[in-house]
């Protein structure tokens, strides 16, 4: 795990957050500050708000940063946390605020599952995908399994090449059928960019960063030392049940 900051980095940090956000508000509010400078702005006032989060959180386990032991964890579920799980992301109501792209906060091979869906995909890759695989295979015990969940890249690309059009109408009504802009996204490449790169105009979206298929799931698993990788069994006790279809999912043992 990457070091994590003292209590007196976070107040240099929260002091830094304040002057940096004040810069960002004040060129926001400038009539002629351009799309391209709002998004870049909009975009470093996220990284600077979870910086600061990463922090404070950091301060307050102290010393138990990196000594933390769970036998089941949740990477990056948001709003769904699992009952029985330690829940870890970046904002409430996860029972741990964390930046898991600076390694994970737990013990060596203490974990017996660590479950992440919709997630792997909104970190950079190589270097904060491949981290996290190697964090979590450092805190698995041998024998824990992590399994990973993430839009089904395969899919959406086998659809283009075949012009399949039942399965264009259903991906545009289960990804877009929802959003207020729907008018911008009416054909197959726009689904092909969803999963390569959702919404990236919008601070309402989260970025999508990378692409997987089971294949590269597989390989950044191998990669990490994990000893077997296979395709996961939709378990709707842990998963979303609405990121079943579209999705693929893989399980690799330590």
């Amino acid at each position: 795990m990457v070091a994590a900051p003292t209590r007196d980095d976070a107040v240099t940090i929260a002091a830094l957050r304040r002057d940096i956000q004040a810069s960002v508000d004040r060129a926001l509010a400038c009539e002629h500050a351009t799309h391209g400078l709002r998004r870049a702005l909009r975009a470093v006032a996220g990284e600077i708000a979870l910086w600061e989060g990463h922090a404070r959180s950091a301060a307050d386990l102290g010393e138990q940063a990196g000594r933390l032991e769970a036998r089941q964890i949740q990477i990056g579920g948001g709003a769904r946390t699992l009952a029985g799980f330690v829940n870890v992301d970046l904002v409430p109501p996860a029972d741990v605020l964390w930046d898991v792209r600076e390694g994970l906060p737990f013990r060596d091979a203490t974990g017996s599952v660590i479950f992440a869906e919709h997630f792997l995909e909104h970190i950079d890759y190589p270097v904060a995908a491949k981290r996290f695989i190697a964090e979590c295979f450092r805190v698995l015990a041998t024998g824990g399994n992590l399994i990973v969940g993430v839009p089904d890249a395969a899919l959406v690309i086998g659809g283009y090449v075949n012009d399949d059009r039942a399965l264009q109408d259903r991906m545009m009504c289960d990804w877009y059928g929802k959003r207020d802009n729907r008018a911008h996204f009416n054909t197959y490449v726009d689904l092909v960019n969803y999963v390569f790169r959702d919404q990236d105009d919008s601070d309402r979206y989260t970025p999508h960063l990378w692409a997987y298929d089971y294949s590269k799931l597989e390989s950044l698993m191998i990669s990490a030392g994990f000893r077997s990788v296979e395709p996961w069994q939709f378990d709707p006790r842990i998963a979303n049940p609405e990121r079943q279809w579209g999705s693929v999912y893989a399980v690799a043992t330590k």
